[in-house]
């Protein structure tokens, strides 16, 4: 495993670095967080003890994520939202067409006129919501996704070949919303995605 051939050479440096024993205790530590949240850390009973120390931290008061600077690690971002399918645009909110800054970008959408997937119309009751708005299944990477089907302007009613005419669908959530950035052995940059759920 690369990344723990460098950490390890890594931890040496810390040991040697005797005239900054409190630097070198929180290096260890932010090494020790990136190997274990870099690979399977709910899995390996010795990453349990740094990453319960982390979830305690966390909830601390001017909390700093743990770094490790023999690997140039980030402190850890948190992304809740899988990427939109290729082609589809997130948008937030009943403001879709003004997403705004800071607004949570909870959905997908994409013009009719743009979408080359299959799609199944559900023309029932069961299809249509309390609006009038209309419903469809969308076939993404294999699976059948719900979507509300949107016209906007004076089109509404009109054909889905309109061109102001969207299909709606609500933005996958990641089941590991947390990455790290680091250096590899080779200085070459990675992501690593985790999640903090205790096993």
């Amino acid at each position: 495993m690369t990344i723990l051939k460098f950490l390890l050479v890594g931890a040496v440096a810390i040991v040697g670095a005797a005239c900054f024993p409190s630097q070198s205790k929180a290096s260890e530590w932010g090494c020790q967080v990136l190997l274990c949240l870099s690979g399977d850390w709910q899995g390996t009973p010795s990453c349990r003890p740094p990453i319960y120390k982390l979830i305690a931290a966390m909830e601390a008061p001017g909390f700093d994520w743990p770094t490790c600077p023999q690997a140039n690690s980030s402190a850890a971002r948190f992304e809740k939202y899988e990427d939109c399918p290729p082609g589809w645009q997130a948008v937030g909110g009943n403001d879709s067409d003004r997403p705004g800054t800071g607004q949570v970008r909870n959905f997908c959408r994409i013009a009719s006129d743009r979408l080359t997937l299959p799609v199944t119309f559900m023309n029932s009751r069961l299809g249509q919501n309390h609006d009038g708005s209309r419903q469809a299944q969308i076939e993404i990477k294999g699976k059948l996704v719900t979507a509300e089907i949107q016209t906007t302007g004076n089109d509404r009613g009109h054909s889905l070949g309109s061109g102001s005419t969207y299909f709606t669908i609500s933005r996958p959530m990641r089941e590991k919303p947390w990455f790290i950035e680091y250096d590899d052995a080779n200085g070459i940059r990675q992501k690593s995605w985790f999640n903090l759920n205790m096993p």
